[in-house]
């Protein structure tokens, strides 16, 4: 499975799903990809997000 560089450099473990299903991404939501969905909250769509963005998601999201 791949894993976030993000990830590694912040020594958190997350499960990283790639999807394809259209039914599945506009379950969410999302009409512009890609997409990203952190415990099942669309945080960022429609545009690859920065480094610093993906930080503070996992920052956050430990922090809880």
């Amino acid at each position: 499975m791949w894993q976030s560089p993000v990830a590694q450099a912040k020594r958190v473990a997350i499960e990283l799903e790639k999807v394809e299903a259209l039914r599945e991404v506009m379950a969410y939501g999302i009409v512009s990809t890609p997409g990203v969905v952190i415990d099942g909250v669309v945080v960022h769509a429609g545009g690859v997000p920065s480094r610093q963005k993906a930080a503070g998601w996992l920052s956050a999201a430990t922090a809880s």
